[in-house]
């Protein structure tokens, strides 16, 4: 839900692809376990009843040139401070390795969608904010994603057409799916309900044969 989200209206299909698949889950395979995560500057669990409430976060700074940093351990610095239209997979995937070590399944994995690269990232209780898009948060990004690796846990990573997407927000999808033995996919974001949910039922029904 970064501020990039906003411009072309991708925040809507997410949601609807995020109900689409709450609604498959529930139907069809009700024994399957779904957690929402809101993410932007911030990664937040949500409930499916706050889906459609959902905003992305507008952008409150136009700076060409970002260099932020925040130790959220310290009192005095609230997260109402901290400008929220950044893009944090690393706190995302954080928190869904977290939701997904206590799941009794061999089929665990993440459904990460995102239209570009990451810009925000935590170093123990350092919060930073990058932009353009640093190199130091691509590596916290990979390292935790390796960590869902070791646990079994694979990444569909699913990139959303951005009005700036460049060569490097495809190197790094590319670049995380290698290093995880995960995916990454292509598709428009009026398609990305009825491609997941497609996703989610073919990789079912493999692993159930």
């Amino acid at each position: 839900m970064s501020g990039s989200m906003g411009r072309t209206g991708l925040y809507v299909d997410v949601k609807r692809m995020g109900l689409a698949l709450d609604g498959l889950i529930h139907t069809e395979y009700p024994g399957d376990f779904l957690q929402f995560i809101e993410m932007y500057t911030f990664a937040k669990p949500r409930r499916v009843s706050e889906i459609p409430a959902l905003m992305y976060k507008p952008i409150m700074m136009h700076d060409p040139w970002v260099r932020l940093r925040y130790n959220m351990s310290d009192p005095k610095v609230s997260e109402l401070l901290v400008p929220h239209h950044f893009t944090n997979i690393q706190h995302g995937l954080q928190l869904a390795r977290k939701y997904l070590s206590v799941q009794d399944t061999p089929n665990r994995q993440i459904i990460l969608i995102t239209d570009g690269l990451p810009t925000a990232h935590f170093e123990g209780e350092i919060l930073y904010l990058l932009y353009p898009p640093d190199a130091r948060t691509e590596s916290a990004t990979l390292r935790e994603a390796q960590l869902c690796a070791r646990e079994g846990i694979k990444i569909n990573i699913f990139l959303l057409p951005n009005w700036n997407q460049s060569h490097e927000d495809v190197r790094f999808g590319y670049k995380m799916a290698e290093s995880t033995r995960g995916r990454v996919f292509f598709t428009a974001g009026r398609e990305l309900d009825r491609y997941v949910v497609w996703d989610y039922i073919k990789r079912r029904r493999q692993i159930i044969a």
